[in-house]
């Protein structure tokens, strides 16, 4: 239980300090540390993250940064999507999944260090312009 409670409070941390869902974050631990399978750590990241959601929610609608229209168009695809996905991680092997899983992060981690090399140049060529 203590190890629950330190695994949420990690992704916790994280989804604040980076703006992400927490729900890859939570997968990946609670397989290694808590011993779950690849479905049950997906099934209980998925409801663990609806309370980071709510609390990210609440704090963005307070700084005026949520546009509802937006967001209201990126739910309709997420709920269709998310249904095509729990359909299809359920047919899925254990052992597949989590190959899926892991190269999916694994794409997003190499992706995001390259973009973020971009980052850099732009934000010295911006400063220069000033």
């Amino acid at each position: 239980m203590l190890t629950g409670v330190i695994i949420g409070l990690v992704t916790g941390v994280l989804s604040g300090l980076l703006g992400i869902g927490g729900g890859g974050v939570l997968v990946a631990l609670s397989v290694t540390f808590l011993a779950l399978t690849q479905h049950a750590a997906q099934a209980a990241a998925i409801v663990a993250t609806i309370p980071t959601a709510l609390v990210g929610v609440i704090n963005l609608h307070r700084k005026r940064l949520v546009n509802y229209q937006v967001a209201g168009y990126l739910a309709i695809g997420v709920a269709a999507g998310g249904m095509v996905g729990a359909y299809l991680a359920n047919i899925i092997p254990e052992a597949a999944l989590r190959k899926v899983f892991s190269v999916f992060f694994a794409i997003t981690s190499i992706q995001l260090f390259w973009s973020s090399r971009g980052n850099k140049n732009r934000q010295k060529t911006n400063k220069s312009n000033n």
